[in-house]
């Protein structure tokens, strides 16, 4: 049992959130003590700031909620609350949802065709999510919508659009690219090689820079172990970005139950 010696210094109706059942999932079992009492002050945090908006019968409870926020919030537990200052409103669908996907080939002619999507996250507006991809969202299988699209948020903090490069020190950048660019490159090479449903990292983050960093963000946070053997420089650029290290804690787990 954790002891949260602050509840009396939050609103009552949200340290009254079972936090404790919220935070039993597999990918917050790699957090210590305190950064779960860290994330837990984010996510009442983001529960009083944010709205989660259910749509089409879309039904969620106090546990949906609390745990929406929590991995919400497990990117920023070190970067800060002011990190998630590009949204107010999440949108939530039952399952994959339809769009007008729009884009120009290479005569220039634009095209639109409807597109079938997990989740989005609009540059200058809210997030939008399915519950049947979240409730796949908690696993440590490398797979993490609610953290993808909170890449893309922070991708375009500041810029105000997305290109797989957060901000950072100017110093860093060209470094970053050059490696970001070759991940995509080598999963582009093993997808060609073995196709895309044997494809070690998800096929997805070769399409751009921005689907890259979103895309090895929810490995670094579910699959460290898998990331850091395909690109550990990755890995490492992550890290620093992310001030957190998802692959000592799982080892630490892993040798306290060996």
């Amino acid at each position: 049992m954790f002891n949260w010696p602050w509840k009396t210094h939050v609103e009552p109706s949200l340290a009254a959130l079972p936090w404790q059942q919220g935070l039993a999932q597999p990918i917050f079992t790699l957090l210590t003590d305190d950064e779960r009492r860290a994330l837990v002050l984010l996510a009442q945090r983001f529960l009083s700031q944010k709205k989660l908006v259910p749509l089409d019968g879309v039904q969620l409870d106090e546990l949906h909620k609390l745990r929406i926020a929590l991995l919400f919030c497990l990117p920023v537990v070190k970067l800060g609350f002011d990190w998630l200052d590009g949204f107010h409103d999440v949108l939530i669908y039952p399952g994959p949802f339809l769009t007008e996907d729009n884009w120009q080939d290479e005569a220039g002619l634009v095209h639109n065709a409807p597109a079938v999507q997990a989740g989005q996250s609009w540059t200058q507006g809210p997030v939008v999510l399915n519950m049947s991809d979240i409730q796949d969202s908690f696993d440590l299988s490398g797979y993490n919508l609610v953290i993808h699209e909170v890449a893309h948020k922070l991708d375009a903090r500041g810029s105000g659009y997305t290109s797989g490069i957060p901000m950072m020190p100017l110093r860093e950048v060209a470094l970053w690219e050059r490696d970001l660019r070759a991940a995509m490159d080598e999963i582009t090479s093993e997808v060609e090689l073995v196709g895309e449903q044997a494809s070690s990292i998800d096929p997805y983050a070769a399409s751009d820079p921005a689907e890259c960093f979103a895309v090895l963000s929810e490995y670094f946070f579910s699959a460290p172990d898998l990331l850091v053997e395909r690109f550990p420089v990755m890995y490492q650029h992550l890290q620093r970005f992310y001030q957190q290290d998802p692959l000592t804690r799982m080892m630490a787990i892993s040798s306290e139950s060996a």
